[in-house]
């Protein structure tokens, strides 16, 4: 399996990408995670 593509040249193209990129994609889904497990711990609070 590659990156659930069926062809390797579709997963190729993730290889290229900037670390500038990659940092801040993974950052936002960090980002995005963090906001909904803490959304839910600080409304089950109240």
């Amino acid at each position: 399996m590659q990156m659930g593509h069926e062809h390797a040249s579709t997963t190729g193209i993730y290889q290229f990408v900037s670390d500038d990129f990659r940092n801040a994609t993974l950052r936002a889904a960090l980002d995005r995670t963090m906001d909904e497990v803490l959304g839910v711990q600080l409304r089950g609070q109240w």
